[in-house]
């Protein structure tokens, strides 16, 4: 007897029509494009990327370039005249911090140019700031008019501190500038080399550098608004005061075995708080001349008592306005000026 077959399996019966059954069974299964999709993708991100990199470095170099061709316009109508100028500034200073040398009054000089009452320039520094240029002009940031020029100059300045604070010229009124104390005033006799250097930056290596270097548009912007706000008000008042001065006043103060800086004080504030030795020289601009050169004790006595109120910071203030103003007077009777000896010190 043959052996029955099997009967095949019944298929499933589908329910319901064909597409309605795919669809349900897809509807739980996720579905991510394709590789090729996302090779797409990326290619089109990284060329976006690149074109608005190349934009944006296109933009900033053309708004380097013409900041730079701004500040070659100026520098070449200013830069030989500023140069020639801190030149011979800088080699006076330096060569008066590397010896006293001997006396020097030139009273025939003197005669008929007394300094005293003209517009000049001034700048002083501790004598181992000005061992070269580059320590000289990181010096020379903390230079200060004080009560030395008060007391030996005959021109009527109006108080530093009498005006409005401001951050920059743009801040004051017509007629004045910003000072080194951040306040609005007329500019005053002689004029601070501190400022001059801060005003001439724009005209430096080290500024040409960074607008080389600035990497970003913010940077870049910050820039060229400072060297607008200079070239717009600082410099036109700078100019004026450099063409109009006829003589440097260096005043190189002398360390002090034993004097150390007070906490938050420096060692300039140290050293003119205390009795001790200073170098004063004075240049005429026209021809270079020395007409004095001189070393002084500025060692100066507080009159009136002292109240007791009074703390040390504030106490060492007027030492040092003392003895600076003492140092003055010693060099206004080396000059000749009889009324000095007669001044208390």
């Amino acid at each position: 007897m043959a052996p029955q077959r099997e009967a095949p399996p019944k298929e499933a019966r589908q329910r319901g029509l064909k597409a309605i059954d795919e669809a349900r069974q897809a509807r739980g299964k996720r579905r991510f494009p394709p590789a090729r999709f996302w090779g797409w993708t990326a290619v089109i991100l990284a060329a976006t990327g690149i074109l608005h990199w190349k934009w944006s470095q296109g933009q900033l170099e053309s708004a380097r370039q013409k900041l730079m061709a701004e500040q070659r316009a100026v520098a070449v109508e200013l830069g030989p005249k500023w140069t020639s100028l801190r030149g011979s500034v800088e080699g006076w200073a330096l060569d008066l911090a590397r010896d006293a040398g001997a006396e020097v009054v030139d009273r025939e000089a003197l005669k008929g140019w007394d300094f005293r009452d003209r517009p000049g320039l001034y700048l002083r520094l501790r004598v181992e700031e000005a061992k070269d240029v580059d320590t000289l002009r990181k010096g020379l940031k903390s230079s200060l008019r004080d009560a030395f020029t008060a007391c030996l100059l005959r021109v009527s300045n109006p108080s530093p501190l009498a005006g409005p604070e401001c951050k920059r010229t743009r801040d004051c009124a017509v007629g004045q500038t910003c000072n080194e104390l951040d306040r609005c005033t007329v500019p005053a006799q002689p004029y601070n080399l501190r400022v001059a250097y801060r005003t001439m930056n724009v005209l430096s290596d080290d500024w040409v550098r960074d607008a080389q270097d600035a990497g970003t548009e913010l940077r870049l912007r910050l820039l060229s608004a400072m060297f607008q706000d200079t070239v717009r008000d600082d410099l036109p008042v700078a100019i004026d005061l450099l063409t109009r001065a006829q003589y440097l006043i260096v005043v190189l103060d002398e360390p002090v075995a034993g004097v150390t800086a007070r906490d938050g004080g420096t060692a300039t504030q140290a050293i003119q708080a205390a009795k001790h030795l200073a170098r004063v020289g004075v240049w005429r601009l026209s021809d270079g001349k020395n007409v004095v050169r001189i070393r002084r004790e500025a060692g100066g006595q507080l009159l009136g008592g002292t109240p007791s109120a009074v703390d040390d910071d504030v106490l060492d203030a007027r030492q040092r306005q003392a003895n600076s103003c003492a140092l003055a007077l010693a060099v206004r009777e080396a000059i000749g000026d009889g009324s000095a000896a007669a001044a208390p010190p």
